[in-house]
């Protein structure tokens, strides 16, 4: 129906074939992400006790996925009601988001054992990053043209248009950096070594250095798709629909990393054979002796160095079970399993 009034003005027919390439792609991929993810989501949730951080894993996996398909046919099917859809579709972006960045708010709370000013600190600012989301939903309206109906998103300048998207990357970098300081602030033994090893993690144990690795792959991604994401709201554009065209990346990227830095850390998916567990103190009786770090390899059986040089102790034990290390005297200590057995 070549001419008619019904036909999508030129203007929009590139930018609608790009908007729904990029919704499409990033769909895919999240798609392959649960998918190719499905076997350790099933030992995560079957082996380990369902608690508000895998509770919030679930919600991530399943809000993103919705939020991203519900987007990608919004951009690729004739519907009917564009701009109910569009609401409804955009109801899952601050589920999904909030979600995603309360794994990392338990995850930083473990690794400062639950400190109080920690709770509190973070919990404000994943309050700012779920108060901030809320403002996507009605930051934008559905439209439509042509015949069959193509729905297109219009965003709504204003300055709470971009406003979640800033918020997430200072939460993320405020994360990051918190996270990194207290990994390798027993191995530095000074404040120079202390901020080299924020950024290189080199003289981490295998254990602690996967942890590193994963917080600053997920920072890189994530903070550089916010900016992105941040920018193209403010800047202006060619056309208006370009405004969220980076939104269903960001929140496929983010959703994807913040959960696989959380299965990695529960299902102990580290790099390299063995695992190592970086234990602040060791108290014997009124002496507090600070070590650097126990290291268990489940291959073979085997003894720890003496507590002399407990700074650099050791001890490689079979199995995997609940292990203590314990100084008995000056010159001897040892390892207990959950069976009660010791190696010496």
């Amino acid at each position: 129906m070549s001419g008619t009034p019904q036909e999508i003005p030129a203007s929009l027919v590139r930018p609608l074939q790009i908007v729904g390439y990029v919704f499409t792609g990033s769909t895919a991929v999240l798609v392959w992400d649960i998918l190719n993810n499905l076997r350790n989501d099933y030992t995560l949730l079957s082996r380990h006790k369902m608690s508000p951080a895998t509770a919030a894993y679930v919600v991530s996996r399943i809000a993103s996925l919705v939020y991203t398909l519900g987007f990608t046919i919004f951009a690729t099917y004739p519907l009917t009601a564009c701009n109910a859809a569009f609401i409804a579709f955009n109801s899952f972006y601050p589920i999904t988001v909030s979600s995603s960045a309360f794994l990392f708010f338990f995850r930083v709370r473990a690794i400062y054992n639950n400190s109080r000013i920690v709770t509190i600190i973070f919990g404000i600012l994943w309050l700012a990053v779920l108060a901030t989301s809320i403002t996507v939903p009605v930051s934008g309206r559905g439209g439509s043209a042509g015949d069959p109906l193509q729905c297109f998103s219009l965003a709504r300048h204003g300055a709470h248009g971009g406003s979640a998207g800033i918020t997430i990357t200072i939460h993320d970098t405020i994360v990051y950096f918190a996270i990194s300081y207290r990994l390798v602030s027993n191995f530095a033994h000074t404040r120079r070594d202390q901020l080299k090893e924020v950024f290189t993690g080199a003289s981490l144990p295998t254990f602690s250095k996967s942890l590193f690795t994963d917080g600053q792959m997920y920072y890189m991604i994530t903070v550089v798709t916010n900016i992105i994401t941040t920018v193209l709201v403010y800047v202006r554009l060619s056309s208006s629909l370009y405004h969220g065209l980076m939104v269903i990346p960001n929140v496929t990227l983010t959703s994807m990393m913040a959960c696989r830095v959380y299965r990695n850390t529960i299902l102990g998916l580290t790099r390299g054979g063995g695992e190592e567990l970086s234990l602040p103190t060791l108290a014997n009786g009124h002496q507090s002796i600070q070590i650097s770090g126990v290291h268990f390899t489940p291959q073979r059986s085997g003894t720890t160095h003496s507590a002399g040089d407990v700074s650099h102790s050791t001890g490689e034990l079979s199995g995997a079970k609940n292990l203590t290390l314990k100084v008995v005297n000056d010159s001897r200590s040892e390892v207990h399993d959950d069976t009660g057995a010791a190696a010496v």
